[in-house]
């Protein structure tokens, strides 16, 4: 077993996380990277992802949760000087009743520009009816 969480043990083959193009990645730690999500919501929008494939933020190491957040505070250092959003939705969806697409845990982080809703009120809340 290797060391280097960056090696292919533990990962997919056909896992679009697991084997990102390098002109996608953005930012990489020891354990985690972000790259520009394929299908943004708005300008910017990343993805921060473990390399290690494990579905659920749930199941994620202690030092991989460490790793994302720290990632995240980087990524918004990055996207506050490329594209100067006024204000960022951040999150995960765990599990396919809750939008994951791909089951490989990924945060979203998604800069919001003022106008680009006609209402933000709810923010997150709003993807769930009722």
């Amino acid at each position: 077993m290797s060391d280097d969480p960056r090696s292919w043990e533990g990962r997919r083959e056909e896992c679009p996380f697991c084997n990102p193009p390098p002109h996608v990645v953005v930012l990489t730690g020891s354990l985690c990277y972000a790259r520009w999500d394929k299908h943004p919501v708005s300008r910017g929008h990343l993805l921060i992802i473990p390399f290690r494939h494990v579905a659920s933020f749930f199941d994620t190491t202690d030092a991989e949760r460490q790793e994302l957040l720290a990632l995240a505070i980087k990524a918004r250092e990055l996207l506050d000087a490329s594209f100067h959003p006024d204000g960022y939705n951040f999150g995960v969806n765990i599990g396919g009743v809750a939008g994951q697409s791909v089951m490989h845990v990924h945060f979203h982080l998604i800069p919001r520009y003022e106008g680009d809703t006609d209402n933000p009120r709810g923010g997150i809340r709003r993807v769930v009816s009722g």
